[in-house]
């Protein structure tokens, strides 16, 4: 069975409280660089695997400590379950020489069921990845995405994007940050209600308690 790095998921518990230093230290602290490139809409919500929709588990292992694995052999798709029955993991693996690999979205969530992080793969590797935090409630304190553009071996063309976003308690969206190769070149906010503030809006956020 294919292991997580279970040391992400223990992160919930202290995450209302790590919500304000970030919000203090990753923007307050920094100052946004213009860009003269134009800067691209990109999706940052996660995905559905179409192999997911039709999956069926032709084959099902029980493990002795409570885990379970579901795999259909048709798509290659499989599900990796807690022992509490929440879904672990979920993705395709697709058979090649000299190895398998996994292929396209891939899903992980911690024992809560909570999606902690997605990521999508080709033969060649990693393309993107999607991590969350979230608070006690259950809503988004953070997500993360990060996507490159271009060969990683032709620096002069090479992007490396990140796009860094914070919420309230109440899931309405507090900043987001856009960063190229590590420079900043977009940044936005928002108030408690989701309307537009100028950047220096968020040194005056002492709480990122919200009403619903």
């Amino acid at each position: 069975m294919i292991q997580t790095d279970k040391q992400t998921f223990a992160l919930n518990s202290f995450c209302k409280a790590f919500s304000i230093i970030l919000t203090i230290v990753i923007y307050c602290s920094c100052n946004s660089q213009s860009s003269e490139d134009a800067i691209k809409s990109v999706d940052t919500n996660p995905k559905v695997a179409p192999e997911s929709l039709h999956f069926i588990a032709h084959i099902v292992e029980n493990n002795s400590d409570g885990t379970k694995s579901e795999i259909d052999t048709l798509t290659g798709y499989r599900k990796y379950f807690y022992a509490n029955g929440k879904l672990q993991m979920e993705g395709k693996v697709t058979k090649a020489s000299p190895k398998d690999y996994r292929d396209g979205i891939w899903n992980y969530y911690n024992d809560a069921g909570q999606l902690m992080k997605q990521e999508t793969s080709t033969q060649e590797g990693k393309v993107n990845e999607l991590n969350f935090m979230y608070f006690k409630n259950g809503k988004p304190l953070s997500k993360t995405y990060q996507y490159y553009e271009g060969n990683y071996k032709d620096r002069a063309n090479f992007k490396f994007h990140k796009i860094e976003t914070l919420f309230y308690t109440n899931g309405q969206e507090l900043s987001e940050r856009h960063s190229i190769n590590g420079s900043i070149v977009e940044e936005k906010c928002w108030d408690s209600k989701g309307n537009p503030k100028p950047i220096e809006y968020l040194k005056t956020i002492k709480s990122v308690e919200a009403n619903d």
